[in-house]
């Protein structure tokens, strides 16, 4: 039998993340695998999220309301992305993968918006995978808890995210092990 190492162990309990979850990952796993890639990556225009992005600048809101402001924005960003991810899989008749399948195709990648520098270093380093705000492609984002992006990423691209974890010079990016999911997305 294959373990998937979802399980929390420090619990006493086997636990596995929500099925809402399991389901996010298989989805975008599907898409980042079964879709063709396109000129724009997997930054494509059908999952932009950019306009639920769009928000009041610090100076406009103050820090307390800017920073409240901003996380709604990125739950926000998930929500629309994961909806327009779920309709352009159906409309395909696309199935999404299965949990064992992607962690074997995939890595998991956690991004934390509110901690970036904005250098440039990991967008170079990593032939574009991040961005100059050090975010992955949103194709990849699958779920948002508290501050945190999780993301999939295929394996075909881990090595170009490997290259921007190491140029960034703060813990904004950096992968998770499969079997702390559970634990990180229940915190």
């Amino acid at each position: 039998m294959i373990s998937l190492g979802l399980s929390n162990s420090t619990t006493g309990r086997n636990s596995q993340p929500p099925v809402e979850v399991l389901h996010a990952i298989g989805e975008t796993a599907a898409w980042c695998t079964y879709c063709p890639f396109r000129a724009d990556g997997l930054r494509s225009s059908s999952l932009s999220p950019l306009p639920a992005l769009n928000m009041p600048t610090l100076d406009e809101l103050g820090i307390d309301a800017f920073v409240s402001a901003k996380r709604d924005s990125y739950q926000r960003a998930i929500e629309s992305i994961r909806g327009k991810r779920f309709e352009l899989l159906r409309d395909a008749s696309t199935q999404p993968m299965k949990v064992a399948e992607a962690q074997v195709l995939g890595r998991l990648l956690l991004y934390e918006p509110m901690e970036t520098v904005s250098d440039g270093a990991a967008e170079a380093s990593s032939r574009g995978f991040f961005d100059a705000e050090d975010a992955p492609p949103w194709d990849t984002w699958f779920w948002l808890r508290e501050s945190t992006i999780f993301c999939w990423v295929p394996e075909s691209l881990i090595s170009d995210a490997q290259a921007g974890i190491d140029a960034n010079p703060v813990d904004c990016v950096r992968w998770a092990d499969w079997s702390k999911l559970s634990a990180l997305i229940n915190r």
